[in-house]
């Protein structure tokens, strides 16, 4: 016991630096302490962000604007975001519950469906059905690399992709048919709102795209 107390003690100092950051320092910056805090994706003033990497969304957000439409394969936090800063947001989702939730909140500038989850199934395939072109597909959701084999026939001529946590071992195969279908990727390393994991988010994209890369 008397052990335990000295190596308390020692790891004093490093605490009180680790807890500093809670006022200062790009955590604080970043808005990660509020996030960790109330489990959601909220920058420091408590606005919603994506559950995305911060280097994504540093990238990204100076590159949006109001003439392009959004598709994602998951809603929530992104979708609030998204819809602050383009023409129009279409998102996907699986979960009836937080469907319910949601849906009663969304700006007028979002469209939410909600369709059950079956792998390789309509879900992957919904984006076909509403018959039009996105400017950006946003794959947070499930079954991903469906969604990335349809969303190609989905996306307007400037299109990209975004697909989040490509760093998984399972996703490797949607990333190879995109990069065969003559996509190029950038990848945006780094923690996410209120976790604290190395994770990668992704953008696939061609000559002349929407973001002008």
């Amino acid at each position: 016991m008397f052990l335990k107390v000295i190596k308390f003690f020692k790891c004093l100092p490093d605490l009180r630096i680790l807890y500093s950051f809670k006022y200062s320092g790009i955590l604080s910056d970043y808005g990660w302490w509020e996030s960790y805090k109330r489990g959601l994706p909220i920058d420091k003033q408590g606005n919603p962000i994506p559950w995305v990497t911060y280097p994504f969304i540093e990238f990204i957000e100076g590159r949006l604007n109001n003439n392009l439409e959004v598709f994602e394969y998951g809603s929530g936090n992104s979708t609030f975001w998204y819809a602050k800063r383009v023409k129009y947001v279409t998102s996907l989702e699986h979960d009836r519950d937080w469907y319910e939730k949601i849906k009663s909140h969304l700006p007028e500038n979002v469209s939410l469906f909600y369709k059950e989850l079956v792998y390789g199934g309509d879900y992957s395939r919904f984006i076909l059905f509403l018959n039009k072109k996105f400017n950006i597909v946003s794959i947070d959701g499930r079954d991903r690399v469906n969604c990335i084999i349809h969303s190609i026939n989905a996306i307007t001529e400037d299109g990209i992709i975004i697909l989040d946590d490509s760093e998984r071992k399972k996703y490797e195969e949607g990333i190879t048919f995109l990069i065969k279908n003559g996509f190029r990727k950038i990848d945006f390393w780094g923690f996410s709102p209120g976790y604290f994991n190395r994770k990668c988010t992704s953008i696939f994209y061609k000559n002349n795209n929407c973001l002008k890369i």
